[in-house]
């Protein structure tokens, strides 16, 4: 992996990494099939292709090329092989506590998988997510033409960071199970899927649904479902305090079946309704 990524540094340092774009971005409530995320996803195509699609059109992604996921942006991955080689991409992900950097398969027909999982707690990550978050935010005006310098500039500068992080001596050695780290990507992944369960996440990660909740709660003292509850609401409360979304919507891409159970769960977690704890937020 860190031969890949070296690669693809030295393709932003010289100018040769192509950065795609991708299409409009509709507002992150648009229904369709796929996932997004709170902070920026860097996809760099190493071999084969990645069809990403969106609500309102797609974008495919060929070997030798990059793609920075903005925040909240619905998308679905559907990938593929070419007369070079098969499918597989690098993907980076940072929030403020942690960087992760994978390498993608095709694990299923068509569908990508995690081929090799490398994730680590760091300060520094919440630089690196801000660095790509930015790198997404192209300004309403551009007099001068430098924005995609400064955009280059702004990516580059994250894979070198994670480049740094992955291999920094302070790092913390963990002693968690090594599917922990694949199971938390695969969460992240399917928050906004009602039909999420343990079992479907024992699956995704190969063992049974028995098995990976006795290890969880053994390794962490929570049960595994609590967690994600947990998750959800936290995504929740975030886009409640950032955006003037209906509840049903943000119950909706959270996860909820219904608002009336997302209601109740929220106001469980937080002692108030969304509605209010919107308005709490606005005044603080």
């Amino acid at each position: 992996m860190r031969r890949h990524l070296a690669h693809f540094i030295t393709l932003a340092a010289t100018g040769s990494l192509p950065l795609v774009p991708p299409p409009a971005q509709a507002h992150w409530a648009a229904r369709g099939a796929g996932h997004f995320h709170l902070g920026a996803e860097l996809f760099l195509q190493m071999q084969g292709y990645t069809e990403f699609r969106f609500p309102q059109g797609q974008v495919t992604l060929r070997a030798g090329e990059a793609l920075l996921m903005p925040p909240k942006l619905l998308h679905d991955e559907w990938v593929g092989g070419d007369a070079h080689g098969p499918f597989a991409n690098l993907v980076i992900y940072a929030d403020s506590q942690a960087v992760s950097c994978h390498i993608a398969n095709e694990a299923q027909p068509q569908r990508p998988g995690n081929l090799y999982l490398e994730s680590c707690q760091h300060p520094d990550a919440a630089r690196i997510e801000g660095w790509l978050v930015d790198a997404t935010q192209a300004p309403t005006q551009d007099t001068h033409g430098l924005w995609p310098v400064q955009q280059r500039a702004l990516v580059l500068t994250a894979l070198s960071g994670v480049s740094r992080l992955l291999d920094a001596p302070e790092q913390l050695v963990s002693h968690e199970p090594p599917l922990f780290a694949k199971l938390r990507m695969h969460i992240q992944n399917r928050l906004g899927d009602v039909d999420l369960t343990v079992a479907s996440l024992a699956e995704a990660v190969g063992c049974s649904a028995d098995y990976l909740s006795h290890l969880y709660s053994q390794h962490t003292g929570e049960h595994l479902w609590q967690v994600v509850l947990r998750l959800r609401l936290a995504r929740a409360a975030r886009l409640l305090k950032e955006d003037d979304s209906a509840v049903k919507e943000i119950a909706w891409c959270c996860g909820f079946a219904s608002s009336s159970h997302f209601i109740r769960c929220f106001k469980q977690q937080f002692g108030t309704t969304p509605k209010v704890y919107r308005a709490q937020a606005l005044v603080s």
